[in-house]
């Protein structure tokens, strides 16, 4: 089903992401900039970037199958204020503490603030979290090149990695942002194509869409539901989701490693602060999977497709895009699900290469590593990340879960004490600590238990919680753990 012209159109897409990573290394070789881009990108490509990454291979795959699945809606949208409510609080309080000591990571400051312990333990914590969560988005994409070439899944996670890997290693973070940039374009660009190409046959266009949706009840958008067991509800996304974007963003260095790449705070901040309009990115794609509904409620699904979609309604969307493009059209799609996927797996290489040296290469802690040895050594590190997540991502992909909860509940035992972690730093002096690293393990054998209370036999087949839940628990177990008045050590 992909012809010549598509594995041109991608080959492309690939050759100028290529030149990106080639042309970022001619810049220099010095650790500020391999890592931080000596801090000097524009917040326009940071701002992009941080939309890039946040997006994923999970939202251009995943979210259009939360419309389409039977039941599914808008829901999801009532996460997008999450966001918004982190963003504030990242910009006015974590962000100007990062600048002012000019730290390069959360966990940097975290040991400055509770001792090298902890802060190692947060930088511990963040390599678990990132192949939890990233190797589901590797998985997402491996999905599209398993029905693309008929290839096994070990091969189609070995092409993302490999191609990722190289392109990190090239180039370093500066590469990464300015190919998120590009990246975020070719993903609007899909998702647009997507909704044209299927309303041309409706009546009045994508009118004739939104209005049968409504009918059937794909627009519902707010759900006030009280039952903390729902996943996507209006009190989820107020009250439990902004903890796990405010993880994301502030303790998360596949994130906030972008924000410190820019000039001054100034610039950290605007590029943050509009990097909120990437909800509607989240729009788009619901749109794309109402969009599918409507269309496969017209034309059945291609037989050889059928039976993949029914194991799994992620499959939906790019099944769509084999079957039913045409030539041409087809190779920018797929280069825009690549896309998606290179934005978070290149973020994740250049975050965990940067981490692992900064926080436990003796070297680089004592001052004696020279530049173009420790450029070398991110590299080296590049390269091995790449093979853990490649490694997790095939872990991953026996699991039957819908990709966007799936995500979600991977970073889910990380984030809480990530994030508990960053707050006593920031708002706890040192001697009204008790024992944070007790507040780490309290946090994720909680999340641990709560989360799979079916597989230990605490409920008779139910959940305790949804997963948004998962993240203000963590949080407050780690937190209120810590300030236990227990023996008071320094960290």
């Amino acid at each position: 089903m992909f012809g010549p012209l598509d594995w041109a159109v991608t080959g492309a897409y690939f050759a100028l992401v290529t030149v990106i990573g080639h042309l970022s290394s001619r810049r220099g070789s010095t650790l500020q900039e391999y890592l931080l881009a000596s801090r000097s990108l524009p917040w326009p490509a940071v701002s992009a970037s941080i939309v890039a990454t946040t997006v994923s291979g999970v939202t251009f795959i995943g979210v259009p199958a939360l419309v389409f699945a039977q039941g599914g809606d808008f829901r999801y949208l009532q996460f997008t204020v999450a966001g918004v409510i982190a963003k504030a609080a990242l910009g006015y309080w974590i962000l100007p503490r990062m600048y002012a000591g000019e730290f390069s990571s959360p966990y940097q400051f975290i040991r400055a603030q509770l001792g090298p312990r902890l802060g190692g333990a947060s930088a511990l914590l963040f390599f678990v979290g990132a192949v939890l969560g990233q190797g589901v988005r590797v998985f997402a994409v491996a999905l599209v090149l398993e029905l693309l070439t008929g290839l096994d899944m070990a091969w189609c996670v070995l092409v993302i990695v490999v191609f990722s890997t190289l392109h990190t290693w090239m180039g370093g973070i500066r590469a990464v942002v300015w190919t998120d940039a590009i990246q975020f374009v070719v993903l609007v660009a899909g998702g647009l194509i997507a909704i044209l190409f299927v309303t041309q046959g409706a009546a009045t266009g994508f009118g004739s869409v939104w209005d049968a949706g409504s009918e059937a009840g794909k627009l519902r958008m707010l759900d006030f539901t009280t039952d903390p067991r729902i996943q996507f509800t209006f009190w989820a996304g107020v009250f439990a989701m902004p903890f796990q974007n405010l993880a994301a963003y502030g303790s998360d260095q596949i994130n906030i490693q972008r924000m410190l790449c820019c000039r001054n705070l100034r610039d950290a901040r605007i590029a943050l602060y509009v990097s909120n309009f990437g909800e509607l990115v989240v729009v788009l794609f619901l749109c794309v999977g109402l969009s599918l509904w409507w269309f496969y409620g017209q034309h059945p699904i291609d037989g050889s497709f059928a039976t993949l979609v029914a194991e799994r309604a992620d499959r939906i969307f790019p099944a769509f895009i084999l079957t039913e493009l045409p030539a041409g059209v087809k190779g920018l799609m797929v280069a825009g699900v690549f896309a998606a996927a290179m934005s978070s797996l290149d973020s994740v290489l250049a975050a965990l290469s940067q981490v692992t040296l900064t926080m436990f290469h003796k070297g680089h802690l004592t001052g004696e590593l020279t530049d173009a040895k420790a450029v070398a050594l991110s590299r080296v590190f590049v390269a091995a990340w790449g093979v853990v997540l490649g490694a997790f991502a095939l872990l991953v992909s026996g699991s039957g879960e819908a990709l966007v909860p799936l995500a979600f509940a991977m970073t889910a035992y990380t984030y809480g004490p990530m994030l508990g972690l960053l707050l006593l730093a920031m708002f706890v002096p040192l001697e009204r600590v008790g024992s944070a690293t007790l507040g780490v393990l309290v946090s994720m054998t909680g999340v641990l238990l709560v989360h799979n209370a079916k597989t230990f036999g605490f409920t008779d087949g139910t959940d305790l919680v949804a997963f948004p839940w998962l993240f203000p628990l963590g949080v407050l177990l780690c937190v209120g753990t810590a300030l236990l008045p227990l023996k008071r050590r320094a960290a």
